[in-house]
């Protein structure tokens, strides 16, 4: 049964280089990028064999703590691979110990698999100082590796049997949303009221602590050794330990996951057609009215609809504690908001997952199909940012300043969802299913997810580029020539790319319309 998973699990990741040359593009540099972040990871570990003895350990064990717990929390909000949920296997009649083993030694091949495994062995060379404390480290590599799968596989059967239902995945989104976005303004906060000092000088009491948890204990065993104390074997019986809790506790897991059906939501009536009864009955305003319905109804949308204010609101606070001006933190949040408003249209198309066969089969245009999609963002976004680009101007205390702020802000979002309205047709990647967690990603997002996104951000930065530098202008003593020419070239570029994005959008849509409803499927 083991060598059957794996196997599975082998093609299903050799498949993923038969898709579209692009996405294989896409693929190849995610591998590229994060095999250069397991060499750097390697490297350091290596290094670290040549510097006392009190850093390594801190940096080993606080570093490792941390890794087994992403490990069990990301799944819990983001998702792993969901060829591996147990109850994908609940009509085979397989013991649940069998699959239980087999799913767990599985999940182990892929890339993240792949890097935490060299990332383990690195710290061998790490604790090479005696051949005792080698052989420990030895010893504790299949025990991390084994603690941070069988957390990763728990973290999401736990969340795929607690969250099944659309009230639980929009708390835990909107819980997730705020807890993160707090994070940064408390570290900032605590570097400048002068704690990061006491904060490093607990350091190594924390790091003491770790060692004796199901965290750290593998990672600190060999330390331990490694610096005489024989407590480090008392802490492999740790580790040991939690390796054979994590074990039944996965076991049990996947024996209730394959007799389980999930909760139930209570079902809703709705009366009336909504924004369909609003918009115009024409292809372009159906597609708008189901863009708008999506947008206040999904969760997944939802998601979105939160994190875009949160995010220059942290900003603002960080930058604030950090002591940048009052009056220029004032201008900050509407560029923010913009950038991030359109640059969340570049993967529209793929939310419509299998639907979007009613788009092919009836032979919608495909500049019906960009428009309709970017309406709601549009109607919404550009008299939203005009009229915070005059509130943030007079509360910078410069009216004159809301000209190139409109224009900057608006050539951000009109840019973003011109490029969007093209990478969503050329590149769209899986996303969460209809229904489902906003966090539980397809496993053949990741790759080229990445890609997409920092590339489209960056093509964003760059179109509005002009009219961010003549605000800078402006904003230094320019005079209102400078401030007025911002709003214009902003107005001109934004249009200009949402113009060609829209054209060529179209162009591509109908012309990948098969190759698009088969991503949809694949998904």
């Amino acid at each position: 049964m083991t060598g059957l998973l794996v196997r599975l699990k082998l093609r299903l990741l050799l498949n993923q280089f038969r898709r579209s040359p692009w996405q294989v593009v896409g693929l190849v540099l995610a591998l590229l990028y994060g095999a250069g972040i397991t060499v750097m990871l390697v490297a350091t570990l290596v290094a670290l064999r040549y510097a006392p003895l009190q850093l390594a350990t801190a940096v080993t064990v606080g570093a490792g703590s941390l890794a087994v717990l992403a490990f069990l929390v990301v799944p819990v909000f983001v998702g792993v691979d969901d060829t591996l949920d147990p109850r994908r296997f609940a009509l085979f009649g397989v013991e649940r110990t069998r699959l239980a083993v087999g799913l767990a030694v599985a999940g182990v091949v892929g890339v993240p698999g792949a890097a935490l495994l060299l990332v383990a062995l690195a710290t061998v060379a790490t604790w090479s100082r005696n051949p005792a404390s080698a052989l420990v480290a030895l010893v504790c590599v299949p025990l991390v590796v084994l603690t941070c799968v069988l957390l990763s596989r728990i973290g999401a059967a736990a969340a795929g049997l607690l969250l099944s239902t659309r009230r639980s995945r929009e708390a835990v989104a909107a819980v997730l949303v705020i807890a993160v976005s707090l994070l940064a303004p408390l570290v900032v906060l605590a570097t400048n009221l002068d704690l990061g000092r006491r904060a490093l000088a607990g350091i190594g009491r924390i790091v003491a602590v770790l060692g004796w948890t199901p965290l750290g204990a593998a990672w600190a065993a060999p330390a331990s050794i490694a610096a005489g104390r024989a407590s480090g074997l008392a802490q492999l019986l740790v580790a040991v330990l939690t390796v054979v809790v994590l074990g039944l506790v996965w076991r049990a897991l996947v024996g209730t996951a394959l007799v389980s059906t999930g909760r139930q939501a209570k079902p809703q009536t709705v009366a009336g057609i909504g924004w369909f009864a609003r918009l115009p009955a024409t292809p372009r305003g159906a597609i708008a009215a189901r863009a708008t319905t999506y947008w206040a109804r999904d969760v997944r949308y939802r998601v979105s609809a939160i994190s875009i204010p949160v995010t220059p609101i942290v900003l603002v606070l960080v930058l604030g504690l950090a002591g940048v001006p009052g009056s220029l933190l004032a201008l900050l949040p509407v560029p923010v908001i913009a950038l991030f408003l359109g640059w969340a249209t570049h993967n529209d198309l793929a939310y419509d997952h299998t639907a979007v066969w009613l788009h092919v089969a009836a032979g919608v245009r495909g500049v019906d199909d960009r428009l309709g999609r970017l309406a709601p963002v549009l109607a919404v976004g550009l008299p939203l940012l005009a009229g915070g680009s005059v509130v943030s101007a007079v509360l910078a205390g410069r009216p004159l300043l809301a000209a190139p702020l409109i224009g900057a802000s608006w050539c951000l979002l009109l840019a973003g969802a011109g490029l969007g309205g093209v990478s969503s047709a050329l590149m769209p990647y899986p996303v969460p299913r209809p229904g489902s967690s906003p966090f539980q990603h397809p496993n053949s997002a990741g790759g080229l997810a990445a890609v997409v996104q920092s590339v489209l951000f960056l093509l964003q930065l760059l179109a509005a580029a002009p009219a961010i530098v003549l605000g800078v202008l402006a904003y230094s003593g320019g005079g209102s020539g400078t401030a007025w020419a911002a709003l214009a070239v902003g107005l001109v570029v934004g249009v200009l790319v949402l113009w060609w994005g829209t054209v060529l959008g179209g162009r591509v849509f109908e012309r990948r319309g098969p190759e698009l409803l088969a991503a949809a499927l694949r998904a």
